[in-house]
């Protein structure tokens, strides 16, 4: 079961028309490839809190891929299709539809999720989306970050400085790293993530490719305008295929959910609260 937070803590796709724009009380956090959502060590809290503002009843799953965070001894799948029915089936007992945030390419599941079972989901956000058809995922990665993204995939034995180069390389707002040390190394002891899992999550996401036409009726994308890993445009480019809303950020990197949580959470609640107020 996904693990709950418990803290006072557009051209339409018609098929997404009938679903009614109704603001959600069950919402989702999905981890990322490799990284389970613990990694975000403030984003939930800061997440909940704006939800609550607007829905004082919301509540805030994180839910992490098979083979990552507490489920990290399990195998995960290979398609995006199987991980997609794996991660339904963890949320079946919420009451929906839900609200579903991910990031990075993290993107290809949401957005597989949203397409096979739109009636699931009330909002979908993705953060610094990578999706092709709108970039090649490996010639997107700037060149500069080849021999971090080798390392990744290598599974190079030498955590802290990979750690220490992920950090720099995806926020551009935080200095802290050494204060997140700590918390990361006890992640790392208490839920190694195997090489095999790395891979096969990797090669779910490498093997996805979304259609132009827009998912789902409630998208919102958001990036950072420093993000050194792949281009805000991407997010742009999306944006315009599917007539979603995007939201950028004029300083933060690839990993907004740790460089700016707060400018994340408040990006949601202004995007929602039409709704909100419509009751």
């Amino acid at each position: 079961m996904a693990e709950s937070l418990s803290v006072p803590q557009e051209a339409p796709d018609s098929r997404c028309d009938r679903l009614s724009p109704t603001l959600p009380r069950n919402w989702v956090l999905l981890g990322g490839v490799g990284r389970e959502c613990a990694r975000w060590p403030e984003a939930p809290q800061v997440l909940l809190q704006q939800l609550r503002r607007l829905e004082p009843a919301s509540q805030l799953r994180l839910l992490d891929l098979p083979g990552t965070g507490r489920r990290w001894q399990e195998r995960s799948p290979s398609h995006a299709g199987e991980l997609v029915d794996g991660l339904r089936e963890r949320v079946q007992n919420l009451e929906g539809p839900i609200g579903l945030v991910t990031s990075s390419v993290g993107a290809a599941l949401a957005t597989e999720w949203a397409r096979r079972h739109p009636q699931d989901l009330a909002a979908l956000v993705l953060v610094s989306p990578v999706l092709r058809p709108f970039t090649p995922l490996l010639r997107a990665v700037r060149p500069s970050l080849w021999p971090t993204l080798a390392a990744l995939l290598m599974g190079r034995r030498s955590p802290w400085a990979l750690d220490e180069r992920l950090f720099a390389s995806t926020t551009n707002l935080r200095a802290d790293v050494i204060g997140l040390d700590s918390e990361w190394r006890r992640l790392r002891d208490e839920h190694p993530v195997k090489l095999r899992n790395v891979w096969a999550q990797g090669l779910a996401v490498w093997r996805y490719e979304a259609s132009r036409r827009r998912p789902h009726g409630r998208v919102l994308l958001l990036a950072g305008r420093a993000d050194q890993w792949f281009d805000w445009r991407i997010s742009q480019a999306i944006s315009r295929a599917w007539g979603a809303a995007l939201r950028v950020h004029p300083e933060a990197g690839h990993d907004l959910l740790l460089d700016d949580p707060d400018w994340v959470a408040r990006s949601l609640a202004e995007w929602l609260q039409p709704v909100g107020q419509a009751g």
